[in-house]
């Protein structure tokens, strides 16, 4: 008759080849939802905090437009540096955008308003959002769910104008996730491309509940217990083995 191995036994087996699986390692590096002022770590320029008006509650349960934003004028570029990251070799950005009054989209005249993202000086994202009533082209199309707003008066535009306001969940776009990084500092640049800085009256961006996240897929070195657990584990299945054998 064929026997297993009981309850104790079992468990013994599972600890130790628990030890090989060694899932990913994750850790927040930078948070903020500029509740309490603006971080040290950012050079906003031009970009002041402002209230958020009528994109509150825009974003999924947990995660969603309030209090105040980081609001700026385009052609101004908001930096977050980081210094003495944990070992990593990924990072994922994440945070809600608006897309504030009168971007005009790709455009002919004088370039459009594209808003890019730079990491250590290398571009990643490049866009163009528009929010007239017309016609005007948005090269930037959200993923399911990335979509929060579109062309709403969301209090900037002012009632009945041409130009109204939207708002993104850009957590959902695979662009800003995973990507590889490994150096101890990053510098992260955010800018809507214009001519000259447009003032805030005409046109602006902001971000809200921004983080950073790094990530680790190379497993730490295993601790003499944990090699010793390791060893039982192959040996409690290897015995098991032996005796369904007989």
């Amino acid at each position: 008759m064929m026997t297993t191995f009981a309850g104790p036994l079992r468990m013994a087996a599972l600890l130790g080849l628990a030890a090989f699986s060694i899932p990913s390692h994750a850790v927040v590096v930078f948070s903020s939802d500029f509740e309490s002022g603006l971080p040290a770590s950012i050079s906003p320029g031009d970009a002041v905090l402002t209230g958020v008006q009528g994109f509150s509650g825009l974003g999924p349960a947990g995660n969603q437009f309030s209090g105040s934003f980081l609001r700026s004028p385009t052609g101004n570029v908001v930096t977050l540096t980081l210094t003495n990251l944990p070992t990593h070799d990924a990072l994922s950005i994440g945070f809600l955008f608006a897309a504030i009054d009168s971007l005009d989209g790709t455009g002919t005249f004088p370039s459009g308003d594209f808003f890019r993202i730079d990491i250590d000086g290398v571009n990643r994202f490049r866009e163009s959002f528009a929010n007239a009533l017309d016609s005007q082209v948005q090269s930037y199309v959200a993923p399911a769910g990335g979509e929060l707003a579109r062309k709403q008066d969301l209090g900037f535009g002012g009632p009945g104008s041409f130009y109204r306001d939207s708002a993104y969940d850009f957590n959902v776009d695979g662009r800003f996730q995973s990507f590889a990084h490994t150096a101890s500092s990053v510098t992260i640049a955010f800018s809507i491309e214009g001519v000259g800085i447009q003032p805030l009256t005409d046109e602006s961006w902001a971000f809200d509940n921004l983080a950073v996240t790094a990530f680790s897929t190379t497993p730490p070195i295993p601790e003499p217990s944990t090699y010793a657990l390791m060893l039982a584990g192959l040996g409690a299945v290897a015995w098991a083995q032996r005796r369904q054998a007989r």
